[in-house]
This record gives C-alpha cells, structure tokens and sequence, in this order.
C-alpha cells in the first residue's frame, strides 16, 4: 500500500498513477500516519498473518531547510523508527531529484552518517521514481530469502531444538519459549536461572500463572544437565 500524501509531492506525484496501474503487485492508496509505502514479507506456510516492512520517501528538497526543514525529515524517520522498534522500517532515498544547490549522491551519504548512531534501519538509493517497482520487488525478495534463512537456521540451532524438552511436562508451549529465548540466550543460561534463588525467582516472574516455571525448575534439579 502507499500513502495518498504522495500525491501533494512533487517529486513523487507521478507515483500514484504508476503503482495504481501495477498489475503484480496490486497496489492500494491510504492514509498512513508515519510512512508512505508497505510492502508485505510473506512467510512460508504463515498467509494470514502478513508483517510489513513500512518505508518513508526522501530525497533531496526533504533536507533543504528552505523546501523543509531537515528536522521535519529525521523526526518522521525517528517517529517511524519507534513505532516498532526498529523493526522492518527504512528509508528510500532519490538521488536524482532536480533540486537547485543539492547533489543527491551527496545528501543520500549525509543522510546515513546521521542515522547511524542512532538508527538501526536501512537507506536504499534509489536512481529515479521510474525504477521503485524494481527496486522494490528487489529489496523485498531480499528480505523474504534473508528471513527464510534465519529460520532454516533456527531449526537446526541445538538449543533451539532441545528448549521444548527442558520441563518436567514437555514441550514447553512456543509462547514461552518464546519469552525463555529473549532472557535466557543459551541452554546454560536456562540452567543457570533454573538451579539458583534467584534465577528461579526471574522464570516465575517471567513464566507467571502456570506451572511452566516450576516443572522447568523441577527437570533441572532432577541433574539433567545439558551443556
């Protein structure tokens, strides 16, 4: 989907009408609060529940304080940014855009040394309006190979696959796990939480109102140690 706000751009007005007339992929306009475009990342096996990775539209008139003020630029950037945490957001970047006293190569590097010590997210260059659809397939096929990966890798990861059996009534449920694997990075970290006061005190803190924390308690104790 894009952001109907695109329109009102002068470097990005003719965009519309393009991703409208797209055929595959089918495009929709709306009202997006913190950015202009979203492209879905499909997941193998996942269909209905699509996650997004959202992007803003920059180029060069966006950081010339006369057009706009730079700061309207990074605070959109850091608004967007915090609205998931970082998580699949970027920027495109025009680099050819005919803006008087501005080099668009130039800009585009500037833009990125002042993310970089605060934002974790990437800039793509983008060489003219007319290439965003290619661009864009490009990027998002990436995206889908890259994560499709880190999860062939998880599943071959030792302590990814011996996680469900560390309790007393296995397998633990894939939420918790999900929660064990954010605090407890290792299957030795597990045990170490599991075998002290407390470490135990931080798995009923984190496992509350069920048994989970007490039978992953009680498999540790039993001196099943896994290392």
């Amino acid at each position: 989907m894009f952001c109907s706000s695109l329109r009102k751009r002068p470097e990005w007005s003719a965009l519309p009408t393009t991703l409208l007339s797209s055929e595959q992929p089918k495009w929709q306009e709306k009202t997006l609060e913190t950015h202009d475009l979203a492209i879905p990342l499909p997941r193998r096996g996942q269909r209905d529940q699509l996650e997004c990775f959202r992007l803003i539209l920059l180029s060069s008139s966006d950081l010339q304080p006369l057009f706009h003020p730079r700061a309207t630029a990074m605070t959109r950037i850091d608004r967007l940014y915090h609205s998931s945490g970082g998580r699949h957001v970027g920027v495109i970047f025009l680099l050819n855009e005919k803006t008087p006293k501005s080099n668009g190569t130039i800009d585009f590097m500037n833009l990125q040394a002042s993310l970089f010590p605060n934002f974790e997210m990437q800039v793509l260059p983008l060489s003219g309006v007319d290439m965003l659809l290619k661009t864009l397939i490009g990027f998002q096929q990436q995206l889908v190979y890259t994560r499709e990966a880190v999860d062939l890798a998880a599943k071959f990861n030792p302590a990814t696959a011996l996680l469900p059996y560390c309790s007393t009534n296995p397998p633990i449920p894939e939420h918790l796990r999900n929660i064990l694997s954010d605090v407890c990075h290792s299957i030795p970290s597990l045990a170490q939480a599991a075998t002290t006061q407390d470490g135990q005190e931080g798995l009923r803190h984190w496992l509350p109102e069920t048994g989970e924390a007490e039978d992953i308690i009680g498999f540790w104790e039993q001196e099943f140690v896994v290392d």
